[in-house]
């Protein structure tokens, strides 16, 4: 990567100069493109370093030296210890040309190779339709398992199903409500029950389809224990039913249930007594945490007071998690709802005792979404109990795609307002139509190219020999160069991302690589009488493909060769 070039040689820049070589500075694109190709602040860190006020010294001896790169074409001050860099248009010749012997493959890692990363994501709440609300987590984790396989990494996606406690209980009640009513109207909607028409709906296929069982059961707990299993069957149902609208699959559907009756719940508290990580404190077994003496988070108690001394819902999810690395997985990401920010220190705590690294286990959070129509808040659907569900967006005219990258778009950790008439927009204004639009122009151009006349230019003359043999030196125009310089940067954004899970930063850089190419398009004629031009040209488009298309296959959108 060119960062790695230029980092090399401003490392040999700085010892030469005699200073020691900061341990972070930074090294970024300017705010105009008039300033430099990149943009520095090393001698600023070196004075802090040296506790001086020398950064103008320091700049001018490394400007000196940088000055005699063989990859620099000038380099200036920047006011106080800033250092603006222009590079060689041969380097980013030689950078393109890297992408044309590669294709398809570039911007892929093999840093994952013999390793095994575990996503888990969406994980609805199994009482409800999948809502808007915690789909949002779908193409974020989507999009992170892609870049894991893209980079080389095994991809386990796993979805986990609370289906114990004091919730399934009161879906139970709710769903038995609408088969008891019947036969004595006098009977109560139970307290915490959950509302909706859904559930009445669910209710009613139960009563259809299990009829004749539920002729046999007369025990009121029986039978709310029979609503809450089969309820449960058809919410997952439905469930997996809403991820496959917008393309999600998963490896694993984990239960709660299962984690606990296998005895690992049992195990991991046992472990954990071992490692002398719990107390008992008010009849209860605690997880005891070093930060927190005063045992204030309630909910980090493993084993409730009752007389059962049932487990909570804590140490099954510790359990599930110790599960996920004993599979073998190397990293783990969760991606989780905001709600669940409480959890995060307590679970990271609980793993870190078992002897796992905790670097290698990553939690996403995303904030709430609120549904839009041309601006105006939607009001939530009566029918679902007071949310929007997934499928109704759908169903409301937003194309899976366009939904996912509306979804990626923002920061996971910002409140989302979802416009509904926007994403359903199916023009070049819609940024996922903008995009996929620039990959079909440029499938179109390249099937024209090897198909029509161009001028005196045969078809024959112009085929899969322009990606190795073009002379990438007649892309001279502005539009070309600043096209390739935004193609380059795509790995540098995928290392990123990996590093930190800002997954927004590709569905922006992806846009911004559309809109370099409609400027180009615009501005440049790619087919022309001129054969060496023309190829030069091709070989830029067909570097921008693979880009778009590899950037759009980890954001899992398609790209399309035609619209």
């Amino acid at each position: 990567m060119i960062t790695e070039l230029l980092k090399t040689e401003i490392e040999k820049a700085v010892r030469s100069v005699g200073f020691a070589m900061p341990a972070d500075y930074s090294l970024l694109a300017p705010p105009k493109k008039e300033m430099g190709d990149f943009a520095t602040n090393i001698a600023l860190i070196i004075s802090k370093a040296n506790r001086e006020n020398m950064s103008k010294d320091v700049a001018d001896k490394l400007i000196l030296e940088l000055d005699k790169s063989e990859i620099i074409r000038s380099v200036t001050a920047a006011g106080p210890g800033f250092i603006n860099i222009f590079l060689k248009d041969k380097l980013f010749y030689d950078e393109l040309k890297k992408i044309l012997d590669i294709q398809e493959n570039y911007g892929r890692s093999n840093i994952g190779n013999g390793k095994t990363a575990n996503v888990e994501y969406v994980s609805a709440n199994p009482t409800g339709p999948l809502h808007i609300g915690n789909a949002r987590g779908g193409p974020i984790g989507e999009s992170i398992a892609n870049l894991f396989t893209f980079y080389g990494f095994r991809v386990r996606r796993e979805f986990y199903i609370n289906d114990v406690g004091v919730q399934i209980e009161k879906l139970g009640s709710a769903l038995c409500y609408w088969y008891e009513v019947k036969h004595d109207e006098r009977t109560e909607f139970p307290v915490g029950g959950y509302p909706g028409d859904y559930v009445k709906e669910i209710s009613e296929e139960i009563q259809k389809t299990k009829k004749d069982e539920l002729k046999n059961i007369e025990d009121h707990t029986q039978l709310v224990e029979y609503f809450a299993k089969e309820g449960l069957l058809i919410l997952i149902r439905q469930i997996k039913e809403a991820c496959e609208l917008i393309g999600i699959s998963y490896d694993e559907w984990m239960e709660e249930s299962e984690i606990q009756s296998s005895g690992k719940t049992d195990e991991v508290i046992e472990l954990l007594q071992e490692k002398d990580f719990t107390v008992r404190r008010e009849g209860a077994l605690w997880f005891k945490r070093e930060n927190d003496p005063e045992f204030s988070d309630k909910e980090s108690v493993l084993k409730r007071s009752d007389q059962g001394q049932t487990p909570t819902y804590f140490a099954d999810d510790i359990a599930y998690h110790k599960d996920k690395f004993d599979r073998g997985a190397d990293i783990l990401v969760d991606v989780w709802g905001a709600n669940h920010h409480g959890h995060i220190d307590r679970l990271k705590s609980a793993v870190e005792a078992l002897d796992y690294d905790v670097k290698n286990f990553h939690i996403i959070l995303y904030q709430y979404v609120r549904l839009k129509n041309a601006g105006e808040i939607l009001k939530m659907s009566k029918r679902e109990g007071n949310f929007v569900t997934l499928k109704e967006v759908i169903e409301n005219g937003v194309a899976p795609d366009a939904f996912k990258y509306f979804i990626l778009a923002q920061n996971p950790n910002t409140p989302f307002d979802f416009d509904i008439k926007e994403a359903a927009d199916t023009s070049e204004k819609n940024p996922v139509y903008y995009i996929k639009y620039a990959h079909a122009r440029i499938c179109s151009i390249l099937a024209k190219s090897g198909t029509g006349r161009i001028g005196s230019i045969s078809a024959g003359e112009i085929d899969g020999s322009y990606i190795k043999n073009a002379d990438l030196k007649l892309l001279k125009e502005n539009s070309e160069m600043d096209l390739i310089k935004g193609i380059l940067e795509f790995p540098e954004i995928l290392d990123d991302i990996i590093e930190n899970y800002q997954i927004q930063l590709l569905p922006h850089y992806t846009y911004k690589i559309a809109s370099l190419f409609h400027n180009f398009y615009t501005k440049c004629q790619v087919l022309t009488e001129d054969k060496e031009l023309t190829n030069a040209r091709l070989a830029l488009i067909t570097a921008t493909k693979h880009t778009i298309a590899n950037a759009l296959q980890i954001l899992d959108i398609e790209a399309p060769e035609k619209m």
